[in-house]
């Protein structure tokens, strides 16, 4: 199976007509020009006007051939543009199929304030993007491309819907959508945003047996511009240009905010029954001062679950949460120029396990009469001892993963893990070493966990 390019929609999009220009025979021949000097400067500035002319640009988004239809929704006046092209196609010989389908669609929307709604506007006349001064304040434009191509191909093993299912096939399906949005916030600040989502879905089976994948990915960029500086004008226009937004803010630029997410989702079937599933959800976030936040849940094919929130600064300093299944929590803080340093939380909420936990860090078997709720704090050294007592020497010269051994010593629930840890605390002789802790320090007032953006939504 394949995964999601991480590329910018493809210059296929729909795109402005440009008329053809009808070649005139000369009356006599040309004669050959004088030969001239090349500037390397020149040819670089030609190269660059050439990409971005065949960039699909806002300029060329937000101006479709054709007026709009128009009409009004509420309080406001809205002008729309669509087209389409498709194209289809199959072939069959014998037991073997193949399909094979593509198409394109563009669409512009505009909404203005009906009272503000210039007469231009009403005959459909789309505002001009390359004039945002021009626009009423509380415009809002967007126009959006979306590109689709699949593929499927099939073997079939012999008659019926049996056949089908013993035989052999594949699938493919993608589809990249890019969208760009403007609103005129207020007389000074233009808002602008590009959106790129792309779904890939493909699948393969052999003779019953079957494996899918569906991945989904969302990029969005957004910043606002002063229209009314000339640094602000001027970035906005090589924005139209093309189609990228500041990455930092600046003189006229302020508000850039990047959002990333990505969607994986995988699962195997066999005769169509499904057996194994599993899933991640990835987002990043950034600003514009440097700051970025990722989040990441994971669950594998055994139900066992990790999510991950991480802050890093623009100093260089930055502080990460991760939980597993639902009793460790490892905590990470990383400073310039130090190690990270790695804290983690063992936390028991069912009663049983409670017990055989109090018994496993603790001598005194007086102590597993307690079934109240029951949390333990570990250094990295005593994480890793821990680690090796219960899964092997090889955790103790860092031949594994941390986050990963403890998931997999968890993934059976709080009673086995508890049963586990207690388990590597008994001597061959009969008595017993209990594992070794830190207590936890006293919780600041406040709130202790850093406030997050929200993610993406792919869904």
């Amino acid at each position: 199976m394949t995964s999601i390019p991480n590329r910018p929609v493809s210059s296929s999009q729909p795109r402005t007509p440009v008329a053809p220009v009808e070649r005139q025979t000369p009356a006599d021949p040309p004669q050959a020009p004088a030969e001239q000097p090349v500037d390397g400067a020149q040819q670089a500035a030609a190269a660059l006007a050439e990409r971005e002319r065949s960039t699909f640009t806002p300029v060329e988004a937000m101006r479709p051939s054709g007026r709009a239809s128009v009409r009004t929704e509420g309080d406001t006046f809205v002008m729309e543009s669509q087209g389409q092209a498709r194209d289809r196609g199959s072939q069959r010989a014998g037991r073997l199929s193949v399909g094979a389908s593509s198409s394109e669609t563009g669409s512009v929307r505009v909404e203005v304030p009906r009272q503000a709604a210039t007469e231009a506007m009403r005959n459909g006349q789309l505002p001009d993007p390359a004039a945002p001064e021009t626009w009423p304040v509380g415009t809002r434009a967007r126009a959006e491309g979306t590109g689709q191509e699949g593929l499927n191909a099939g073997l079939s093993g012999g008659p019926g819907r049996a056949g089908k299912a013993l035989g052999m096939g594949a699938s493919y399906d993608h589809t990249q959508t890019q969208r760009f949005e403007l609103e005129r916030t207020s007389p000074d600040t233009l808002r602008a945003s590009v959106t790129t989502q792309e779904r890939q879905r493909d699948a393969a089976n052999v003779r019953g047996l079957e494996g899918r994948q569906d991945q989904r990915m969302e990029r969005t960029r957004t910043a606002d511009f002063n229209i009314t500086q000339p640094e602000g004008q001027a970035a906005y226009q090589q924005f139209l240009r093309t189609g990228q937004l500041p990455a930092e803010n600046g003189p006229g630029v302020s508000n850039v905010r990047t959002t990333d997410g990505l969607s994986q989702n995988g699962e195997g079937r066999v005769l169509g029954q499904r057996v194994a599933t599993s899933e991640r959800r990835t987002n990043l976030t950034g600003d514009g001062d440097g700051n970025q936040t990722v989040r990441q849940t994971d669950r594998d094919v055994a139900g066992s679950t990790q999510s991950t929130d991480l802050r890093l600064n623009p100093d260089g300093t930055g502080q990460g949460d991760t939980r597993i299944n639902d009793s460790v929590r490892a905590t990470t803080t990383t400073r310039p120029g130090q190690p990270a340093e790695t804290n983690y939380e063992l936390t028991f909420t069912d009663p049983n396990a409670a017990r055989i936990a109090r018994g496993a860090f603790s001598a005194d078997d007086a102590a597993m009469n307690d079934g109240a709720p029951y949390s333990v704090r570990l250094n990295e050294s005593q994480a890793r001892e821990l680690l090796g007592r219960t899964l092997g020497p090889d955790m103790a010269g860092g031949q594994r993963p941390m986050d990963q051994a403890f998931r997999a010593l968890s993934q059976r629930g709080q009673e086995a893990f508890a049963t586990s840890l207690y388990n590597a605390t008994m001597n061959p002789d009969g008595s017993r070493r209990p594992l070794a802790s830190t207590p936890a320090p006293t919780p600041p007032p406040g709130p202790t966990q850093p406030e997050f953006e929200p993610a993406p939504n792919i869904s």
